[in-house]
């Protein structure tokens, strides 16, 4: 059976998600006991571009420049 969860940790889950761009979803996902799909699927449902990427801080997005 499947778990039902309340708008309001739906919410704060997806917070905590786009908040915290050091951690994978998959990672909290996993603190949070949610499965990785339903956290992703919560996170583009409330994001218009229908993407679970998350802003990147600039240090972040040179060491992804620096990287490739």
């Amino acid at each position: 059976m499947a778990k039902r969860f309340s708008p309001e940790f739906k919410q704060q889950a997806i917070d905590y998600a786009l908040s915290n761009s050091h951690e994978s979803v998959a990672a909290v996902a996993q603190k949070l006991g949610v499965g990785y799909a339903t956290l992703d699927k919560w996170i583009r449902e409330t994001h218009p571009a229908g993407s679970s990427k998350r802003q990147l801080s600039p240090e972040q997005q040179r060491i992804l420049e620096l990287e490739k």
